[in-house]
């Protein structure tokens, strides 16, 4: 099938060289697990014969050597042995499966981690513009939920279709050697059918997939929107307006879950109906055929020993086939890690970024599309250490561009960016970001204590309290901090529910000092408050105007720059951007 060699091929591709041997360690315990199953299986077939034949003991040489051994006087103490002995196997192959399904699961889903864990790094490392042009809901169900059903469906569906086809091959070999007349009416009654139902089921398998791709981001999208628009929904009176989208959007995801589900039970019925039909003719040819009736029974008793181990066998095979086609569209998400895999991680080793003298932007040229207009065209800017500089200007002039360049998340199409005449490379950045701070006009806020919050990306009990509280007093926030009944230890709510505007940004100024930013940013930081809260946040900024520290302020209003070295307005003259410096 080419399903199973695609996605085979796929796995191999895609996993590390210390995974490829975990792999075949588990194939190697599967197999092993076959030779259990099949041990299981003919473990039966002497308590069969002991039951249905007589005088097992001088026919048989094996029965003889039991009857010896345990010094039995009865046939039916020997049937006692072998019940006994059927039942040792069983539980011990049975506790060997388990062991070994432990092992296979945990290697399948540890894959589970470590592929939500590499696309996470190719994310960030795709940069800043892959997060702006994708959509969040996308990337989040790429993150969890196609790694997860990467190692579910295809790694672990494809561990468990080998190790089924295993046990049906030696199953198949077991029954041929023993009378090959009931292997040939297995493949007449099982096969076809079997066959049949795969070529039915495949192409629905993966349309189902397909469907049920596009409908998760969806669901996600429309829940989170309406639970963080509660205010404009019920004041707009949309609240059921969302919960339609979500009701069609759910109605679509249980029809494909119960198509699904019905697909994966419909296998067994259609072997189980195979089987039956194999054991009518059976009947029929043995009542006319066979010499006597124990000879039927005895036939009857192997073939339903088979296909008690064929059939479950053969269903597993179909779920795992139905997960391989309806999850093949997860190995297009995880394409990307292939290359991932051939860069070592440390390509550059990261170099120390001196910042004494300055910033510059030498002759820029950038846009988002080669084919667009230029946003900055041959643009030059120098900014001093210790600088207070503002940048004003309309909107869509290329101010928020501008400060992404000046963040390093944009790289221009032309010219350079230096800090103190050394060009900012990839092997530059963790130096550069160790020295940034930047203050968004929606700063984000994690759901946590406000400590937390200040000290972003610490574990809490690392933090350290006395520079929180300085850092915290330079942004005007302690006196809010001891209006808190549980202090920097109260928890400040999703996004900051609990808080101000006012003090969101205050949050985003304590961030950057408690991080020894020596440049700090400011996009917009002010636009969304009052003109009362706005002046305390342009006065918190001015006071850490003391020349250590390079301010960058973009605003729209002239009143937040009052405190600026520099104001430079961004202007477009015909139809390009132009900075006109105002001293």
């Amino acid at each position: 099938m080419k399903i199973i060699v695609r996605t085979l091929n796929f796995i191999f591709q895609i996993l590390p060289n210390n995974q490829k041997w975990k792999l075949f360690g588990v194939g190697l315990l599967l197999f092993i697990n076959s030779l259990l199953e099949l041990a299981g299986l003919g473990a039966i077939i002497p308590v069969f014969s002991v039951l249905l034949e007589e005088n097992i003991v001088e026919k048989a040489a094996w029965a003889k050597w039991l009857y010896d051994l345990f010094s039995l006087t009865d046939q039916r103490q020997l049937i006692l042995i072998l019940a006994a002995g059927l039942v040792i196997v069983v539980i011990l192959k049975n506790i060997l499966s388990l062991w070994i399904a432990n092992i296979n699961s945990t290697f399948a889903l540890s894959l589970y981690k470590d592929f939500s864990l590499r696309l996470h790094k190719y994310y960030y490392r795709s940069g800043f513009s892959f997060f702006k042009s994708q959509n969040s809901n996308v990337t989040v169900r790429d993150l969890k939920y196609a790694t997860n059903q990467f190692a579910n469906a295809q790694v672990l569906g494809s561990l468990n279709l080998i190790n089924e086809i295993t046990i049906l091959m030696l199953i198949i070999i077991f029954i041929a050697l023993y009378n090959v007349q009931i292997l040939g009416l297995l493949l007449i009654t099982v096969v076809p059918p079997f066959f049949i139902f795969y070529r039915w089921v495949r192409l629905r398998s993966i349309k189902l997939g397909e469907i049920k791709n596009k409908i998760e981001p969806m669901i996600l999208k429309n829940m989170f929107q309406s639970i963080y628009g509660y205010v404009d929904i019920t004041i707009t009176g949309s609240e059921e307006s969302f919960r339609k989208k979500i009701s069609d959007n759910l109605e679509d995801l249980v029809d494909v879950d119960i198509k699904t589900h019905v697909y994966n039970l419909a296998p067994t019925k259609v072997i189980e109906t195979s089987l039956m039909l194999a054991i009518a003719v059976i009947i029929s040819f043995g009542i006319y055929y066979l010499p006597s009736n124990s000879e039927l029974i005895k036939l009857l008793g192997l073939f339903a020993v088979a296909g008690y181990r064929i059939m479950p066998s053969i269903n597993r095979m179909m779920i795992a086939v139905n997960g391989l086609n309806q999850f093949y569209w997860v190995t297009t998400i995880l394409e990307p890690l292939k290359s991932l895999k051939k860069q070592p991680d440390n390509q550059e080793v990261d170099e120390e970024l001196p910042f004494h003298n300055y910033l510059m932007l030498k002759n820029v040229d950038f846009s988002y599309d080669k084919n667009e207009e230029k946003i900055l065209d041959n643009f030059s800017l120098k900014i001093q250490k210790g600088e207070v500089i503002g940048i004003t200007g309309p909107s869509g002039a290329g101010k928020t561009t501008l400060m992404n360049i000046l963040l390093g998340f944009l790289r221009p199409i032309q010219g350079k960016y230096l800090i103190d005449g050394i060009e900012l490379k990839d092997k530059h950045l963790k130096s550069f970001y160790e020295k940034i701070g930047y203050v968004q006009q929606q700063v984000y806020i994690i759901d946590g204590t406000l400590a937390e919050n200040v000290a972003f990306g610490h574990e809490p009990n690392k933090i350290d309290q006395k520079k929180l509280k300085e850092v915290l007093v330079k942004a005007s926030l302690w006196q809010t901090v001891e209006n808190l009944p549980l202090g920097v230890n109260e928890l400040i709510g999703e996004n900051g529910t609990k808080l101000s505007g006012g003090q969101r940004q205050r949050v985003g100024i304590a961030r950057a000092l408690y991080s020894n930013a020596e440049i700090l940013l400011f996009d917009e930081a002010t636009s969304s408050l009052d003109t009362d809260t706005e002046e305390e946040i342009t006065n918190a900024i001015q006071r850490l105007s003391d020349g250590n520290l390079t301010l960058i302020i973009i605003a729209h209003r002239l009143s937040t720059l009052k405190h600026c070295n520099r104001i430079l307005e961004v202007n477009t003259r015909n139809s390009k951007p132009t900075m006109v410096t105002k001293e």
